[in-house]
């Protein structure tokens, strides 16, 4: 494919060369350019020389010296990426089977795009990556990538992800490792596939491929209320969390002891259904699994305490309410105790049960509108109900069951305001002081 030009910035090395919206590239120094990967790796040279075709189809040539740090200054239509690469697994666990009937089509496309793991930090399985491309990866050196291992084992993730192509992920990570590509890695964890031994063996393989393995994110299977004619699968009962937790904890030691790195880390949902203490915030190093889930409540907690007085006692509200899953129920309202006290506004806080995916299903993310509508009726919610902007499609307006914020705030008679899933800004959404 050509990338077609969507816009030129002003005073770029673009506009400079005559480069305009509608134009495109096709190739640099004598390669052909797929896309915005190939487009970021020749970007960084020096010397290019691009051949563009004109709307009416005239091509040219421009031929450019630069820094190498300096950008051409043009973006491209659909962002470069073209059209999005879908899954070819059948994965026993996968959610987007589990989604009930009537939600909107997007939704149920199920995407495992490595150029998406490039920007987005997507995980993918490299299932769907034939080996040309894969040398492409490797060419580009494409970094870092967010890898969804789940086993090393062959015949396990061939078996989990029921694509006989799952076989062979250690190999390819050893590839990604010699070129000197970084990734992390992530295994949804299922009772009776991949714990126990399994789990050992995959952390045992992994490792020798630090530093460019970073880290490895341990992950409950989420199960919904619509799994018929699926697989059965078993919820991770506290036991088995708590094994999985026990294991990751006696690797940490050897490889902390070893690399100076803990690598392996569980999600906070595996602490909290193995009613077990979250590690010390320092435990979990840089956080570089915050949005699989690894850390947020620890990170969250202390936030909260390093915040809680830089706004003064000022209040925003003299009642408000806020809504949240029932795993972070406890959290959050000790959050909340800690802002009335500092800003004396009554805060309500109120855990809604899933009743749209399940009540497996307890993360705040996957709240609907129409749950929390009939959840929260006839309650006092004060002045505003606040809420996460992770329950809004794109955080932007719209739940996953297509209700908007806006209909949800006319339905309960309050103003809905989203806030950032932090401390900081569960904080200062309780302070009237919005500069700091």
């Amino acid at each position: 494919m050509a990338l077609t030009v969507s816009l030129v910035l002003e005073d770029s090395i673009a506009e400079g060369l005559g480069i305009a919206v509608g134009d495109r590239l096709t190739h640099i120094n004598g390669e052909r350019v797929r896309d915005f990967v190939d487009f970021i790796y020749f970007e960084a040279m020096p010397e290019l020389d691009m051949t563009i075709v004109r709307p009416d189809g005239e091509e040219y040539q421009v031929s450019i010296e630069k820094d190498e740090t300096e950008p051409l200054g043009i973006a491209f239509e659909g962002d470069g990426v073209g059209k999005c690469r879908a899954c070819v697994n059948k994965c026993l666990f996968c959610f987007v089977d589990q989604l009930p009937e009537g939600m909107r089509k997007s939704l149920y496309f199920k995407d495992d795009d490595w150029r998406m793991s490039f920007v987005m930090g997507n995980y993918v399985t490299l299932t769907n990556v034939p080996e040309q491309e894969f040398e492409r990866i490797l060419k580009r050196k494409v970094s870092p990538l967010y890898i969804s291992v789940h086993a090393t084992d062959d015949e396990v993730r061939a078996q989990m992800l029921q694509q006989p192509r799952g076989r062979g992920i250690l190999d390819r990570l050893r590839r990604l490792k010699e070129a000197g590509i970084y990734f992390n890695c992530q295994a949804v964890i299922c009772k009776g596939y991949n714990d126990g031994a399994v789990l050992e063996k995959t952390i045992a393989d992994l490792a020798p491929l630090m530093p460019n393995a970073m880290s490895l994110a341990l992950v409950p299977v989420g199960l919904t209320g619509h799994r018929e004619g699926l697989c059965p699968l078993d919820i991770l009962d506290p036991k088995t969390a708590s094994d999985i937790i026990d294991i990751a904890e006696k690797w940490q030691k050897k490889l902390y002891a070893e690399y100076g790195t803990r690598f392996v880390f569980c999600a906070d949902e595996l602490y909290i259904r193995a009613h077990r203490e979250f590690p010390p915030t320092e435990e979990y190093e840089d956080f570089s699994q915050l949005e699989d889930g690894v850390g947020m409540v620890s990170l969250f907690n202390q936030d909260v305490r390093e915040t809680i007085g830089a706004f003064g006692r000022a209040p925003r509200y003299r009642e408000a309410s806020i809504v949240t899953g029932v795993d972070a129920a406890p959290y959050i309202e000790r959050a909340a105790r800690l802002c009335e006290a500092q800003y004396g506004t009554h805060i309500y806080v109120y855990p809604v049960v899933n009743e749209f995916f399940g009540h497996t299903v307890t993360v705040t993310g996957l709240l609907t509108g129409g749950d929390i509508a009939r959840a929260l009726a006839g309650k006092p919610l004060g002045e505003c109900l606040l809420l996460s902007n992770t329950m809004l499609r794109d955080r932007q307006d719209t739940f996953l069951d297509d209700m908007t914020l806006q209909e949800l705030s006319g339905t309960l008679g309050v103003a809905c305001r989203p806030i950032d899933p932090d401390g900081y800004s569960f904080v200062q959404a309780f302070a009237k002081n919005d500069n700091l």
